[in-house]
Parts: C-alpha cells; sequence; structure tokens
C-alpha cells in the first residue's frame, strides 16, 4: 500500500469570516443594547467555537471535527441575531436559531472518523428536515403584532417576510417540527451512548472526551426542543423551576453547547500529556495488549480513514515479521541444540568414557595410558573444531575480528559462481548493520548458488545518506520469490527490525536484482 493522501484544506479563510461574523454580531449587540452578561456570555462561546475549530481543523486537516466546529460558531451568532428586535434581523436569528446542534448530531454520531450509518443518515436527515420546516414556518407563516396581538403592540417585532401569517399553521409546524428534533436527538443520544460504550477500552480513552461532550449537547438540544414544542402547545413551560433559577436555566440550556468544543481542548491536552491515552496506548504495544485495540485506538487518534488503513496494514507487518522471527529463533535454537547433541555432546561423552576406561587401565596396563590419551586429546581437538564451525555458523569470527569488508570478500571467494565484488565501507559500521548485512549477501549468493543458474554476480557494499546501501545483482533465470521459503522473507524481517529497506527485483529470464538499505547511526 502507498503512502496515504491527506487532503488539506486551508481553514485560515473559514475561521476568518466566521470569527469576523461572530465580531460583528457582538457589535449589533451592543447597538440593540443587550445586557452586557449576555454580551460577554455569547460571543465568548461563539469564539470558543470557531477558536477550538480552527486549532482542530489546522491539526486534522482531513476531518470533519474542526470544520464542524467553525460552522457551530458561525450558526449560534446567527440564533443570537433573534433577540435584538431589529428588522429584519430578528425574524434570520429566531428562524435559524439551534441549527448548531445538528452540526453536534453529525460530531455524536460520526467522531472522530466514521461514515454515517445507514439510522445516521436516517437522523441526520429527519433532523436537518424538521429544522428547514421550522425555520420556513417562523419565515413566513408568523408575524408578532398579527398572530399574538395580545403581547405585541402593533409595530413591534414586525416579520417582513410573513406573506402567509397564519396562527395555527405557525403553532403546527412549531411543535411538530420542534418534537422531531427531540425525537431525532434523543435517538443520537442513544446510538452515539451505544457506540461509546462497544468502544474498545483503548480508544474510548481517545475520544471519549469529546463523545461524551457531544451527547451532553444533543440532551441539552433535546430538551431545548422539547421545551419550544410543549411551551407552544400548551402555554406552559415544560419543566416548573423557582423564579430564582429562571435566568440561570436560561442560560444554561444553550450555554451547554459550550461543553463539545471545551471537551475537545481537554481531550487534547490528555493525549499530550506524559500520561494521557497515547502513552496507555505506546505501552499496549508491547504487551499482549488486543491487536484490534491498539489499531482502533491509534486510528481514531489519526482521524483519517486513509492513514487508519495504512497504520493498520503497517502493524500487521510488524507482528507477522515479529511472529517470523520469533519462529526463526526457535528453529535456530533447536538447530543448535541437536548440532551440540549430534556432535560435540557425543565427542565428550565418549572422552568422558574414554578417560574412565584409562583410569582403570592405569592401574593394570599403564603402558598402554599414552597412546590413549593421545587417542582422547585428538578426539578433543575434533570436538573443538565442531564446536568453532558451529559458532561459525552463529557469527562468523572474521566478521568480529576484520569487519564486513573481509567477511564479504570471504564469502565472495567461496562461491561456486563468480563475484564481482565493490566494497565502499570507510571503517567499521555499527555491528547490527553488518551482521545483517554479511547474512544479506550470505543468502543471495547462496540462494545464486542454489537455483539462480547464473553464470556471475555482482555484489556492492556502500556507504549512502547515513547508511548502508546493499546491491547483489545475478544474470540467472530470475522469479525469485520472497515467500517461496528461500530465506528472503527472513532477510526482509532482519532490514525492517533495523528500520532499514529491502527490495527484490525478479522478474522471469530477467535475472534477480536484491537491493537493501540499512541505518548507520
Amino acid at each position: 500500500m502507498g503512502p496515504a493522501k491527506v487532503v488539506t484544506r486551508d481553514p485560515w479563510p473559514a475561521t476568518g469570516v466566521a470569527a469576523a461574523f461572530v465580531v460583528v454580531t457582538h457589535y449589533v449587540g451592543i447597538v440593540a443594547s443587550a445586557p452586557l452578561t449576555f454580551l460577554i456570555v455569547d460571543t465568548g462561546i461563539g469564539l470558543l467555537f470557531v477558536g477550538t475549530g480552527a486549532i482542530a481543523w489546522h491539526r486534522r486537516p482531513s476531518s470533519r471535527t474542526g470544520p464542524l466546529l467553525v460552522l457551530s460558531g458561525a450558526l449560534w451568532s446567527l440564533g443570537s441575531y433573534g433577540p435584538t428586535s431589529i428588522v429584519p434581523l430578528w425574524t434570520i436569528g429566531f428562524s435559524f436559531e439551534g441549527y448548531y446542534d445538528l452540526a453536534f448530531a453529525l460530531l455524536a454520531l460520526t467522531f472522530p472518523a466514521e461514515r454515517l450509518s445507514a439510522l445516521g443518515r436516517v437522523v441526520i436527515w429527519g433532523m436537518g428536515s424538521a429544522f428547514v420546516a421550522r425555520s420556513i414556518g417562523r419565515l413566513l407563516l408568523q408575524d408578532p403584532p398579527r398572530t399574538y396581538p395580545d403581547a405585541f403592540p402593533p409595530g413591534s417585532l414586525v416579520n417582513p417576510f410573513a406573506i402567509l401569517e397564519n396562527r395555527l399553521a405557525f403553532e403546527a409546524v412549531e411543535i411538530v417540527g420542534s418534537a422531531a428534533i427531540t425525537a431525532t436527538a434523543i435517538v443520537v443520544v442513544v446510538a452515539a451512548t451505544r457506540r461509546l460504550l462497544r468502544t474498545p477500552s483503548l480508544t474510548r480513552t481517545v475520544i471519549g472526551p469529546v463523545m461524551i461532550g457531544a451527547l451532553v449537547a444533543m440532551a441539552f438540544a433535546a430538551y431545548d426542543a422539547a421545551e419550544t414544542a410543549v411551551t407552544t402547545a400548551t402555554r406552559a413551560p415544560l419543566l416548573e423551576v423557582p423564579e430564582s433559577l429562571e435566568a440561570f436555566l436560561g442560560w444554561l440550556v444553550p450555554a451547554a453547547r459550550a461543553i463539545v468544543p471545551i471537551s475537545l481542548l481537554v481531550g487534547t491536552l490528555r493525549l499530550r500529556s506524559a500520561g494521557g491515552p497515547l502513552s496507555r496506548v505506546a505501552a499496549s504495544l508491547g504487551q499482549e495488549a488486543d491487536p484490534g485495540d491498539v489499531d482502533d485506538a491509534l486510528s481514531a487518534y489519526i482521524e483519517n480513514d486513509e492513514l487508519a488503513e495504512l497504520l493498520r496494514s503497517q502493524l500487521a507487518e510488524l507482528r507477522a515479521s515479529r511472529a517470523r522471527i520469533v519462529a526463526a529463533g526457535d528453529a535456530e535454537r533447536r538447530r543448535i541444540e541437536r548440532a551440540l547433541h549430534d556432535g560435540a555432546q557425543q565427542h565428550l561423552t565418549s572422552v568422558a568414557m574414554r578417560l574412565d576406561e584409562i583410569r582403570r587401565l592405569s592401574e593394570t596396563q599403564p603402558t598402554e595410558v599414552p597412546s590413549r590419551l593421545a587417542e582422547i586429546a585428538t578426539e578433543l581437538r575434533d570436538a573443538m573444531h565442531e564446536m568453532r564451525e558451529l559458532a561459525r555458523g552463529i557469527h562468523p569470527a572474521i566478521l568480529t575480528e576484520a569487519g564486513l569488508g573481509p567477511a564479504i570478500g570471504t564469502l565472495a571467494r567461496r562461491s561456486p559462481v563468480p563475484v564481482d565484488l565493490r566494497v565502499a565501507l570507510n571503517g567499521r559500521l555499527p555491528l547490527p548493520t553488518e551482521v545483517t548485512a554479511y547474512y544479506i549477501v550470505a543468502e543471495a549468493l547462496t540462494n545464486v548458488a542454489r537455483s539462480a543458474r547464473a553464470s556471475r554476480v555482482e555484489v556492492s557494499l556502500e556507504r549512502v545518506d547515513s547508511g548502508l546501501s546493499i546491491r547483489v545483482v545475478d544474470d540467472g533465470i530470475g522469479g525469485a520469490d520472497p515467500l517461496s521459503g528461500s530465506g528472503l522473507e527472513g532477510l526482509q524481517d532482519r532490514v525492517r527490525a533495523l528500520n532499514g529497506r529491502f527490495e527484490i527485483l525478479s522478474p522471469p529470464n530477467g535475472g534477480t536484482t536484491l537491493a537493501a538499505w540499512l541505518p548507520c547511526e
């Protein structure tokens, strides 16, 4: 899989427009003689939405979270024109207030990067339709002096758009639209809560604050719409509260939406803290954590489908590579055990038995002892030779003593296929790099001799870009397959364990080119 393509969109033009709209709304409120508390809180919440959205948009350009929060800031200020009594601004503000709840619903159902489910699409379309229907009713069907003459004197709060003014139709649309918004908001709360509870614990630690903030905001949205429906239908409030708490409740219901940007900021700070959720994810990578949990948690942090898929692929490769390395280590350990058992151990056991026999002969036939000891010395030398050969198979002595260049030269001289060797190393390299490079060349030359049917092979090693570049090129029949059990897969794992690069090109009848790069720092 190639690198993920990240769609970058400049957040600043839209953010600047939204912030300017919030500031203009603030000055309109001043002109309309709005209370100072209203101006401070209302403007502060609008700027909080825009500022947090700008941060989220800048950090994750491909995520919908930032644009939704910036849009919510603009929609929040649009609704603030409702109480201004400025014609026709008050009508526009009253008609289009609350649309930020639609943005919160989308955030609750999709954060951080999920697509809308079938139920989610129905809910969003249903809520959006309810908002549009209610806006049309407020815009076209009501004019306060004519619709409610007992409450509004002539000339006050005139609605110039009320071309179809009708109290019965307006209240019917208001009640049905608000009830539909309430119902869909409740469905959002339930669906998002179930999704959060079913989310793996690691993922929940990453996305939890924002999700909980969106759920709380949607709960207040449901209450706000239900209050509108009940009040319109019965002329009585949904909840009877003491007069001393009416002002507080009047601010609490709309201001509760501010928990969404606040929770996003809190969640971001938790992610970046030393003991935050990402530290748990990182720790789980080295423990026996459920791979799916770790994948989902990191994907949630990335908030990008393509990057998340790339991450899952890389983690799967890492886990498969680690499993192959463990299996190869186990197989090598068993080989060494067999070699020790069948070779050196047999010699040493025989020496022990012969020495015991000589001890008895020394008492009965002392003249036989020198010849027997000479035989034992020969057997011990054979055992030592086998041990050296075994050690050489584990780690060639020449590599440790003389370095990579002479060790590769020895491999080239032993190769049954003529080797054109070029080595430009300029000194010793880190031991892991030298060992890995040695085995790459050794395995490649073994494969050439065994199955390539080549007449010549070129081997080059060169320091390039703070690393070691290795190329082994033969003129054989090609068709080498890393998955065929030739040892190439093990070489890939060795290279990746050092954060290197490994590539093999082997077209049929076109020879084989093996290229690798290993870091030297």
